[in-house]
């Protein structure tokens, strides 16, 4: 995948994967517009395949889907450090070794949302070394991918998103993170 498929990609995805308000549908066009010039055609197709998608749902109705998916369900949150630790110590220190590579990389967040919240770093993603975002997201893989199982499981309509994720993640050289000291299958 080239740079400018992987900003494209990563900033579609955190666009798409964020709260679909006013806002959000009016850059919809916008965004289509630059998803048609992705040139990984199963990347391009399932972007632009969640468009007719979310299309068939009304305002009032993708809202509701949303809220009822991401910020009502536990197993199906975007805050990705939460599947590994919820709310246990752990996961603070896991923050914080995220917002430090972002910063290192650059890149600087806004503060409103956690640095582990999946639309924000899909963000670093889209403009950070390549290198970085393999390291972060090398660690988290099997989040995305559990993410991806469970909205899968539960019919959501961004399934199809995360799993445009895994494919983007793939093309760009992300491998599941092993501990040191672990046992490979």
């Amino acid at each position: 995948m080239n740079t400018t498929d992987r900003q494209i990609t990563f900033s579609a995805l955190s666009c798409l994967l964020s709260y679909p308000d006013e806002e959000w549908r009016a850059e919809l066009p916008d965004w289509k517009a630059l998803i048609h010039e992705i040139g990984n055609q199963q990347i391009r197709e399932k972007l632009l395949h969640f468009f007719e998608a979310s299309a068939r749902f009304s305002r009032e109705a993708l809202i509701e889907h949303y809220v009822y998916t991401f910020d009502f369900g536990k197993k199906t949150n975007m805050y990705v450090t939460y599947f590994n630790s919820g709310e246990q110590r752990e996961r603070g220190i896991e923050l914080l070794h995220l917002k430090n590579t972002y910063q290192q990389s650059g890149f600087l967040p806004t503060e409103k949302e956690l640095p582990d919240y999946l639309p924000l770093m899909l963000e670093f993603a889209a403009v950070a070394e390549i290198e970085a975002v393999r390291s972060v997201f090398e660690k988290y893989l099997s989040n995305v991918r559990e993410l991806a199982s469970r909205l899968e499981k539960n019919d959501s309509l961004y399934a199809e998103l995360l799993h445009v994720l895994q494919a983007a993640l793939e093309s760009i050289g992300v491998r599941e993170y092993i501990e040191e000291g672990a046992v490979q299958a």
